[in-house]
């Protein structure tokens, strides 16, 4: 399945692939940070930030919430520093910060669409991000596709983006997730089964 969805806008002033083969590893730079280093702390927002800013738009859209999910993403990651025992894993580990995050945000914005204080249209995150140029039907294809998605639970619907809009393996979307293997192949599996069968449903009934 192939998503049109407009690449997520970012601040980040270098990506990862741009970084000199001399630069610190992030190993290096969480020891460092550790340490109350601050030029440490700000390289990895610099290296991490573009990601997270994708990540956070794929799951909540261009909106002042993903600002929030970055931000506050990153003060989290930034407090809980010492905790992180292997530097190398802190792009997962902040990856997953940035998932439960925004999962949590998600769970408010569609029990206020339920209780009519914010629009059902704020449920519709993938259609907010369509490429200007995409066809009518596309267009129509990808809120279908949101509102199938807005039938799933929460969890469900973050294991399908992250599957499915990102390309994460089975074994990131797990880890993300916080969840076993297992559980992550139900998700998907369960989410599958009813965004396909809720996109044939709307399409017999136009």
């Amino acid at each position: 399945m192939t998503i049109a969805v407009l690449p997520p806008t970012t601040r980040a002033h270098a990506s990862v692939s741009e970084l000199s083969v001399t630069e610190p590893s992030d190993a290096d730079l969480v020891a460092r940070a550790q340490q109350s280093d601050s030029w440490a702390e700000e390289a990895l927002f610099r290296r991490h930030v573009a990601r997270v800013v994708q990540l956070a738009q794929r799951l909540l859209g261009p909106s002042a919430e993903a600002d929030d999910v970055v931000q506050d993403s990153f003060l989290i990651a930034l407090e809980q520093l010492p905790k992180l025992r292997d530097g190398a894993a802190f792009r997962a580990w902040l990856l997953r910060i940035v998932v439960h995050q925004a999962h949590r945000r998600f769970r408010k914005r569609r029990m206020l669409a339920r209780l009519g204080i914010v629009s059902s249209d704020e449920l519709d995150v993938l259609s907010s991000q369509v490429r200007e140029d995409l066809s009518p039907e596309s267009k129509e294809e990808l809120r279908r596709l949101d509102a199938a998605l807005a039938r799933l639970s929460v969890s469900e619907r973050t294991a399908w983006v992250l599957r499915h809009v990102e390309g994460y393996r089975l074994e990131e979307v797990a880890d993300a997730c916080e969840c076993s293997l297992a559980t992550a192949k139900r998700w998907l599996k369960r989410a599958d089964e009813r965004v396909r069968a809720q996109v044939r449903f709307e399409e017999r009934g136009a």
